[in-house]
Formats: structure tokens, C-alpha cells, sequence
């Protein structure tokens, strides 16, 4: 849900915690129930002695059932744990690159995603829309540049604060919408203009300085960096689309050109749609970074399928890069400024790509939520009394959101599910610790809480670092 302002700051909800009954969720309840019964089936069969007996059992599952890991309970990590290992079993945490897949120029195959993509390239629009008949969306890349928001006086930021707010607000109220996705992409390159115009001036000469200049351009192009801004907006397929029928595409282009307007009524300048070209060197540069970065400048051609996926446990493998994705599992509790994201953009970041996923929700399926974890709470509560435990600061501090949210709703405002992943690339598994450890460093500075995900990279990898609005996990 868009966050209130207060002045210049913003005050974020919290990660909702609430269980079924005091705070357990309903797979908790059934391993501390099965731990009671079979503590109570001992003492009724052998006394005190069976009790003893037993220990070994009803203390693991009591241990099970209430310990948390992680910021998950241990009854949360079996699932995921038992899915690994399946998939490894499987071996379908590994993909190796087939030389016998053709390039079809309309069609688009991308490691870990089920099936194909179809593009379809959109005149009206200027751009190409990647339509997924199995999620039934059609999706669109918008390079968006914006003036230096950190230099800006209060009262303009305040008000580009508000004119985003405004964007979000239409988002909601267009129901075709389902999903925007914004990455900030810090990737490798840059440094291809200098090297264009080195290659046009420097003439035939073979003078050592020239050879100088053109070996430091070529040793650094990788090393240095760029920064670049993509929306990217996911939208309801028509019902009835099948490929070719364009005009059955116009409601969804409409739709596209609205958002694109709001942006510019924010103060944003979008520089355009992206086209088949642009998307396939996006792609090619979130799977592997340092070889697209080598890429650049030259002539545009198709991307290539890429060369291997090797999944681990909390990290994945895609040609010669190695991907790390975060969870931002809570924005900053205290109002915070709107540009609290600073330390996560800027400074020596390296490869990383945050990505902020936003879904809009229907305002009766909003109400409908909100009615059920205040009702959850309220027995929540009413047992706690009747037990004679005190509710803690954290409840008191979800309610008061639950019900700052249901007053926004009702007085019309929209509502929005947020989710953050940052993902970190490097060339080697050193390199990747030491990124990894810097991004974390610099979500503490940004008052941000990351989980890695460990056990589900694969999945998490398409939904952060992939331009094509996946969705949340």
C-alpha cells in the first residue's frame, strides 16, 4: 500500500507475523499438538517414567513447532528444504545450454521460464510487448531518466513524492494492470561512446601513446558502470487473443500510453518502449553482465540462450556469472525519508539490480484481508488474556496498520502489495561474498532488513533481476 507521507518522511508498514493462535500458524498448531498428545499419551500409559521416555520425541517436535531460523520457523524450512532436495535429486537445478535450438526472431526461451514468450512488436506503442499465454499477460519495457532527486530543495521533493504517488493511485484504478516492476540496474559498460569516438579519430597512426589509449579503454570497459532506470508494466491479455490479431492489442497499448503519461506528468522522462534489440541486450546483461558489457556498441543481434543454469542452495549460476538474490523483508520501521535508498543506488556498488515489485489489489479483496487479521488478532488477543500473557509492542504495531490501511481504503484510496529484491552478480564465488557482505552493510545503512534466499535462487532470480514483472514470491 502506498505509504503515508509525514512532511518529508514516510512511514512503512510492518511484516505481518500473525498466526492462528498466539502467533503459531496453522502447521505450527499441528506439530506442538502432535508434540502434546504424545507427551500426554505417555504420562496416561507410563507416569512420569513414560514422560521421560519420551522426551527425545515430543521435545524435537515442541522445539519444531515454536523455533524460529532465519526469520522462519523451523516447520517452514522442511518444505523448502525437501523441495531442494527433490529438485537436486531431479537434477533440475542444472540446465545445460542445447546447440540444437533454432532462434525464432518472434519467439523468446529463457532458463527457468515454462515455455515460450511470444513478441510482439507494436507499432502504435514504438516497442515490443512479450505476451505470456500461460500467465495471460503481455508485458512492456519502459527506459525512464529523471533529474537528480537527492539535489532537489525539500518542497520539490515533496512534490515529486506526490506525483509518484499520483502514478501509483492511477495503476490502481486501471483493472487490466496486473503487475509494475521498477529496477534501478547497475551493470557493467559505459564506457562505449569513448571507445566509438576513439576508434573514428585516432586515425591510422601506431604511435605507442595511441596504443596506450586504446589498451586502458579496452582493460577498463568492464570495470566501470552504468546506471539505468526500467518500468515495467505486465497487463491483462484480452480475452479471446490469439497470435497475429493485433487489433485485439489496442486496449492493452492504451493502457501502456496512460502510464507513460502519468509518468511524464510526474516529472519523469521516459525515453521510450524498448524493442526486440534493446530487450534481448537487457536480458543478455541481467543473465550474464560482464559479457554483454563486452558487447556493447556493437552491432545488435539476438540473444543467445545462455551458455548454463547451475542453481545452488544461496546462489545461482549463469554462464560466467554468479547471482546472489535478497528479500527485503522489512522497508525502515521509523519515518524515513524518500530517499532512504541511497546507499543501495549509489556509491561502489558494483553489479547489483534492485527491483521493487508492485501489485495492485482489488479494494473489496483489500477490505476482505484486513476484516480477516483483525479478526485473527482479536481472538489472538482474547487468548493471550485468558492465559495471562501480555501482548507485546510488535501486535500493538500491526494492528494500528491494519487499521491505518482499512481508514486509507475506505476513504478511497488504493491499495498496493510491495515487494523488494536486490540481486548481486560478480565473476567469481569470492568476488560475490565480498558484494554480498557490501549489500548487506549498505541495507543496514539504509535501515532495510535482507534475507538471501536460500533454496529457491532460481525462482527468485527471475523475479528480481529479470525485467518481465514475474511477481512476487
Amino acid at each position: 500500500m502506498s505509504a503515508p507521507q509525514s512532511g518529508s518522511t514516510t512511514v512503512f508498514g510492518r511484516l505481518e507475523r500473525r498466526g492462528v493462535l498466539l502467533g503459531l500458524s496453522a502447521a505450527q498448531l499441528v506439530v506442538v499438538g502432535v508434540a502434546a498428545a504424545v507427551a500426554v499419551a505417555a504420562v496416561y500409559s507410563a507416569g512420569s517414567g513414560g514422560l521421560l521416555v519420551s522426551a527425545p520425541l515430543w521435545v524435537v517436535l515442541l522445539v519444531v513447532g515454536t523455533v524460529t531460523v532465519g526469520g522462519r520457523p523451523l516447520v517452514g524450512w522442511l518444505p523448502l528444504m525437501t523441495a531442494w532436495r527433490g529438485r537436486r535429486l531431479l537434477g533440475t537445478t542444472s540446465v545445460a545450454r542445447s546447440t540444437r535450438v533454432e532462434h525464432q526472431p518472434r519467439a523468446l526461451t529463457l532458463p527457468g521460464v515454462a515455455g515460450r514468450l511470444e513478441l510482439v512488436e507494436e507499432p502504435a506503442l514504438g516497442g515490443v510487448l512479450v505476451v505470456d499465454r500461460r500467465a495471460g499477460t503481455a508485458t512492456a519495457l519502459l527506459a525512464v531518466n529523471a533529474s537528480g532527486f537527492l539535489l532537489d530543495d525539500g518542497s520539490v521533493q515533496e512534490h515529486k513524492v506526490g506525483a509518484w504517488g499520483r502514478v501509483l493511485a492511477g495503476v490502481c484504478q486501471q483493472s487490466t494492470i496486473v503487475r509494475v516492476q521498477i529496477l534501478v540496474r547497475t551493470v557493467p559498460g559505459g564506457l562505449s561512446r569513448a571507445r566509438q569516438w576513439w576508434r573514428e579519430h585516432r586515425g591510422a597512426t601506431g604511435s605507442r601513446i595511441a596504443e596506450a589509449v586504446s589498451a586502458m579503454l579496452d582493460d577498463g570497459f568492464v570495470s566501470a558502470h552504468r546506471r539505468e532506470t526500467l518500468l515495467v508494466v505486465a497487463a491483462r491479455l484480452p480475452r479471446g487473443y490469439r497470435g497475429g490479431h493485433l487489433e485485439r492489442l489496442q486496449a492493452v497499448v492504451a493502457q501502456l500510453d496512460a502510464v507513460a503519461s502519468s509518468l511524464r506528468a510526474a516529472d519523469l522522462n521516459p525515453s521510450g518502449w524498448l524493442d526486440t534489440a534493446r530487450l534481448a541486450e537487457v536480458l543478455t546483461s541481467a543473465y550474464d553482465p560482464a559479457a554483454a558489457a563486452r558487447r556493447e556498441g556493437l552491432p545488435a543481434r539476438p540473444m543467445p540462450p545462455a551458455d548454463g543454469v547451475n542453481e545452488r542452495w544461496a546462489s545461482i549460476i549463469i554462464g560466467t556469472a554468479f547471482h546472489a538474490t535478497y528479500w527485503v523483508s522489512e522497508w525502515p520501521r521509523s519515518a524515513a525519508h524518500p530517499g532512504f535508498l541511497q546507499p543501495l543506488l549509489l556509491g561502489d556498488t558494483g553489479t547489483r539490480v534492485l527491483s521493487v515489485i508492485a501489485e495492485p489489489l482489488p479494494t473489496a479483496r483489500a477490505l476482505r484481508e484486513i476484516r480477516k487479521a483483525k479478526v485473527e488478532h482479536a481472538a489472538d488477543a482474547a487468548q493471550r488474556q485468558r492465559i495471562g500473557q501480555i501482548e507485546d509492542e510488535a501486535t500493538r504495531a500491526e494492528v494500528a496498520d491494519l487499521q491505518r490501511r482499512e481508514a486509507e481504503l475506505v476513504a478511497g484510496h488504493g491499495d498496493l502489495r510491495f515487494t523488494g529484491l536486490v540481486t548481486v552478480s560478480a565473476g567469481s564465488e569470492t568476488q560475490l561474498q565480498d558484494r554480498c557482505v557490501a549489500l548487506e552493510t549498505a541495507a543496514a545503512q539504509a535501515m532495510c532488513e535482507v534475507r538471501r534466499l536460500v533454496g529457491q535462487q532460481g525462482v527468485a532470480f527471475l523475479a528480481g533481476a529479470l525485467p518481465l514483472a514475474r511477481g512476487v514470491l
